[in-house]
């Protein structure tokens, strides 16, 4: 890694706004600190409280003008960041889609337009309603190239999470601009077609601020050119499609740590713009993950997909991060985050979501990507850890992962749902499919028809059903557009010396779906240690499954071993199917906050487990513990297994 510094001077910038943004209890914005765990969750917590916030400020439609497709924006923008005003022009070239005699944009009323020219000629326009109508000179047909540039000045209101900000960070308290315009904020300070579905296929950015200011943007660098008065104007390029919200700027005093990145012959520059009293030794040791999880990546879901560009981190103050095309905007550079706001580069940058409503194709993916990359990492132990986190989150959301209004503030990026449940989706999907058509899909939807374009939520499906030749549409509709998860009963008896009957059994939800149809495993145990993986495919509430030509007794059976579904086991079977005596085993009190006694008349137990309502084994116990201490375990539900040579018996109790 190799470190650029840049003069700094603070006589010319003095007494700058604090910017509110995020963290509810302040009223001004406090940089967090770097020792405090900032993942994808920071992320979703932090924009969803942001939007609740400013609810009032954002617009929630898609009011971009349906007629046009851009296909070039030039935003040149000269920023005074003690008053925070802007005096910008934006240069657009857009295609016309059917036959037009006016056009639109979106932009806020506070930012007003002075002029706009097209073939050196002045257009007439209007501001109303936070939108800018220009009459053209003339009519334009369908496929017609358009090319116009509006000139603009005002001070920017900061909506969301932030859309045009500036505040100050460090003990010198040195000035920072920045940007983050997702999801409806871009019109508080240019004037765009506000629709993500309509990606941008290229872009520039120039900015022009006091010459202690480093400029960064999305794309390639291209200048550097010291202006009047002591200011300088950086100007920047990206040669991708883009969607509108993804274009940002980030501004300060930074200092660049920095590294190359190869990959199959190919290298680009991974730079992180930080303030200067952020870049501790700790900190790099941080940032120097990225590289490895850019590899990690590339080999799993394709190319890095902006390598002839770059990829970087820009420092800004506010929790969690942004995946702004090739340079993320970050609050904190914990491994999760860094890994999470990476993996939007391809799911949420390359493949931009639809709709907001279709937000799962980008935060799902990213949140998902932060467990692939612990079980790269670390292994499956760990990744579980995080999955059992998400299930966790997800299992109290009453929503479906498809937005069904993101009006609703609290919906969008709602953490349970958008993030969390998103990412056991993909679990799931990981685990009806096997890991080798699951990471096939991941590649054929990144090279396909939808890249770097947008897409939906079924897009994705389709590519999944025509990778694995398999229809998902069950799936989808039940964990996507359907809420609540599967609760299980299921028991098993062994009928004769080979054959082995299993009953599963589903609660009858009072939502949609009334019962998950879904590939269910049981892991059979023999009494000689082998084990046999056997999976059905329930599509009934009640079903009975046979299993035949076992040629030895059965010693267990285990639901779910490889905790593939989202779901609660509500009791265990035993292999002789018969009912236990209720005097036989007894546990109180219950719920129970510290310890539990457990009292039996078993005199064979060989062992005693404690599972969580997933299925998944929590604890290991002696057989002959009668007080179990509970202190480590989190606040939840669990099932008490005791097992026996010839049957298992369990009971369910409450840690408080």
């Amino acid at each position: 890694m190799k470190e650029r510094c840049f003069t700094k001077s603070n006589s010319m910038i003095k007494d700058f706004m604090r910017f509110y943004l995020v963290v509810l209890c302040f009223s001004i914005i406090r940089l967090p600190s770097l020792a405090q765990p900032l993942t994808g969750q920071a992320c979703a917590i932090h924009k969803a409280a942001a939007l609740k916030q400013k609810n009032a400020q954002s617009r929630v439609q898609y009011p971009g003008d349906i007629n046009i497709d851009v296909g070039y924006h030039r935003i040149k923008l000269n920023i005074n960041p003690t008053t925070r005003f802007l005096s910008a022009s934006v240069f657009t070239r857009f295609k016309v889609l059917s036959e037009i005699k006016t056009v639109s944009f979106d932009l806020q009323a506070n930012m007003k337009v002075d002029s706009v020219v097209t073939s050196g000629k002045k257009v007439t326009f209007s501001q109303a309603s936070n939108k800018l109508s220009l009459t053209l000179p003339n009519t334009l047909k369908a496929n017609d190239i358009q090319s116009l540039e509006i000139f603009y000045k005002g001070t920017p209101r900061t909506s969301a999470f932030g859309s045009f900000s500036v505040s100050t960070h460090g003990p010198a308290k040195s000035p920072v601009v920045w940007t983050l315009s997702e999801p409806y904020g871009a019109p508080d300070w240019w004037p765009c077609k506000d629709n993500p579905a309509d990606k941008i296929d290229s872009s520039e950015v120039s900015i022009t601020l006091p010459s202690s200011f480093v400029s960064v943007s999305n794309g390639v660098l291209i200048s550097e050119i010291p202006a009047e008065n002591g200011l300088k104007t950086y100007k920047w390029k990206n040669s991708h499609p883009i969607a509108h919200y993804l274009i940002s700027i980030a501004c300060s005093n930074y200092l660049t740590y920095e590294s190359t990145f190869s990959y199959k012959g190919k290298t680009m520059p991974v730079v992180h713009y930080m303030y200067p009293e952020a870049l501790t030794s700790t900190v790099k040791k941080q940032l120097d993950q990225t590289n490895d999880m850019l590899k990690f990546f590339s080999d799993l879901f394709g190319e890095y997909p902006f390598i002839d560009e770059k990829y970087g981190h820009a420092m800004c103050n506010f929790g969690g991060g942004m995946e702004h095309q090739t340079v993320s905007s970050m609050g904190g550079f914990s491994e999760d985050l860094i890994a999470h706001e990476l993996a939007h580069q391809w799911f949420g940058d390359k493949i931009t979501c639809k709709t907001w409503s279709d937000i799962f194709v980008n935060e799902a993916f990213a949140s998902y990507a932060e467990a692939l990359y612990q079980e790269h990492k670390y292994g499956k132990t760990v990744y579980f850890q995080t999955i059992n986190d998400y299930i966790a989150a997800a299992k109290k959301t009453t929503e479906p992962v498809y937005i069904s209004n993101p009006a609703i503030e609290n919906l969008v990026f709602d953490y349970g749902l958008t993030y969390g449940k998103g990412a056991v989706v993909l679990h799931m999907l990981r685990g009806v499919l096997s890991d080798s058509v699951f990471f096939k899909t991941l590649k054929n939807y990144q090279n396909s028809e939808f890249a770097h374009k947008a897409a939906t939520v079924d897009d994705f499906r389709k590519i999944a059903e025509e990778t694995s030749k398999t229809d998902l549409k069950y799936f989808f509709d039940e964990w996507i557009y359907g809420v609540s998860y599967p609760k299980y009963t299921f028991g098993y008896t062994q009928t004769a010396p080979d054959v082995l009957k299993i009953d599963v059994s589903q609660e009858k939800l009072s939502t949609n779906p009334s019962f998950f149809k879904m590939p269910i495993e049981f892991r059979i145990v023999l009494q000689s240690g082998k084990e046999i993986l056997h999976k059905v495919f329930q599509n009934e509430i009640t079903q009975s499954f046979e299993i035949k030509n076992l040629q030895e007794p059965v010693k267990d059976v285990i639901f779910d071993p490889n905790a593939l579904i989202m779901k609660e086991l509500k009791s265990l079977g035993s292999i002789t199917g018969n009912e236990i005596n209720g005097k036989e085993i007894n546990i109180f009190p219950n719920p129970a906050s510290e310890f539990l006694e457990l009292q039996h008349l078993l005199k064979d137990l060989k062992s005693i487990e404690i599972l969580n309502t997933n299925g998944q084994l929590i604890k290991n116990l002696a057989p002959n513990s009668n007080i179990i201490d509970l202190r480590n375990l989190p606040s939840g539900s669990y099932i008490l297994k005791l097992n026996t040579p010839n049957r298992i018996i369990s009971s369910t109790f409450i840690k408080n």
